[in-house]
């Protein structure tokens, strides 16, 4: 459920949660944590059809307003993750996907008892209702062994997850 106040906080439920499989020339599994600790999460989100990220939205200003808080006013940015969206005068930029969008790896154990690397997101919320799908983007920070030419963090894959429905609470359909 989507909610328009900083204070109306819903968390998408159930948290997304990824597992990065790597395998070896052979087949094998391989969980080598020097390389995985460099490892993160990007998450953006988008129209279900992929065509338009919507992480950061315009919305109508309203100067007598009080629908968005301070906190909310000062997260405010114009930079999306591929540049700069340009503003039309009488609109305003706004979070649309809310909470930590940027998820580091953890080496831990499944629900078989193998070990694994997964990165969760247990705090995003999106505050406008809609239909939607979120982009993971698997990207490696450098390390100090690195390079100089590769102290850029590298963007390794992305990924679309299954679109899905944020709801108003009026228009909540209750649980399945």
């Amino acid at each position: 459920m989507c909610g328009s106040s900083d204070k109306d906080w819903r968390p998408v439920s159930p948290p997304p949660v990824l597992k990065l499989e790597l395998y070896d020339m052979d087949g094998n599994p391989v969980i080598e944590s020097a390389f995985m600790q460099f490892l993160v999460i990007h998450t953006t989100l988008w129209k279900d059809d992929r065509e338009e990220e919507l992480t950061v939205v315009e919305l109508p200003h309203n100067a007598s307003s009080k629908r968005i808080s301070a906190a909310a006013k000062s997260r405010k940015r114009g930079v999306t993750q591929f540049g700069f969206k340009t503003i039309e005068p009488g609109l305003e930029m706004e979070n649309n996907l809310l909470g930590d969008y940027t998820a580091s790896s953890s080496i831990v154990e499944d629900e078989m008892g193998e070990r694994g690397c997964f990165f969760v997101f247990p705090n995003l919320s999106i505050r406008l209702e809609g239909r939607y799908r979120l982009r993971f983007t698997l990207i490696k920070l450098p390390s100090l062994c690195d390079a100089p030419q590769h102290m850029i963090p590298t963007c390794i894959a992305s990924v679309f997850s299954e679109p899905f429905d944020v709801y108003s609470i009026k228009t909540f359909p209750g649980m399945i």
